[in-house]
């Protein structure tokens, strides 16, 4: 989900919470949703063909999008061309995000400690009182701090809220635990299971369709503010 080291805080639980929102139009009302120990719920995905990239150049991007930094912009070139590609068996896929219920379960049961933990750097998290302009390294969010965790990110959570401040190993321990507790074999998404599931079928260049304003009723979006 977010490959380099220090930009996987916080990325598992975030991209798990997109594929949640589309999932249920690509689920046969007559296929079951499987629950694991954990209760976390997962529906089947069909095998079939979608277009997997994006085709805007970076000059309608910036059309879209005035208020992005054109370097960030620039930095998405990385998912051109657009190529089709072909899911060629169906697969499982987590209904939801991980919460933070579910992941404390993980914890308590399995012993494990999450990286945000035990390396002493923390994760990011939220303070009304950040200054950017003041931060050593110019971080938006306050962070990496020992005081931020899973389980602890600066704002109020409960158990149903999804879990934050995981990183990449933490999701593959969690994998691993499930897989060997419940003789199953359990994984991360590809990076094309994930983006065919997103798309849900659909051909618009954003879930609810070609505009950008039309992140704003179903999205989290970035404050570019």
């Amino acid at each position: 989900m977010a490959h380099a080291s220090d930009c996987r805080k916080r990325y598992v639980g975030a991209a798990c919470a997109v594929a949640a929102l589309l999932l249920p139009s690509l689920a046969r009302a007559d296929e079951p949703v499987l629950e694991n120990t954990l209760g976390m719920r997962f529906v089947r995905i069909p095998p079939g063909e979608f277009e997997m990239g994006r085709s805007e150049p970076v000059e309608t991007l910036a059309t879209r999008f005035p208020r992005y930094p054109i370097e960030r912009l620039r930095a998405l070139d990385d998912e051109n061309p657009v190529h089709r590609v072909r899911i060629t068996k169906a697969f499982y896929l987590g209904q939801h995000e991980v919460t933070v219920g579910q992941f404390r379960r993980f914890v308590r049961r399995s012993g494990y400690v999450p990286e945000s933990v035990r390396d002493g750097t923390g994760g990011y998290g939220y303070d009304p009182d950040h200054d950017p302009a003041k931060s050593p390294r110019g971080d938006v969010f306050a962070g990496r701090d020992p005081r931020y965790s899973w389980s602890d990110p600066g704002f109020a959570q409960n158990d149903d809220h999804p879990v934050v401040n995981v990183t990449w190993n933490d999701a593959i321990a969690l994998a691993r635990w499930l897989g060997e507790r419940e003789g199953a074999v359990y994984r991360l998404p590809t990076e094309a299971e994930w983006e065919y599931a997103c798309q849900a079928g659909r051909a618009t260049l954003y879930p609810a369709g070609d505009e950008p304003e039309s992140l704003l009723g179903i999205a989290n979006a970035y404050d570019a503010a």
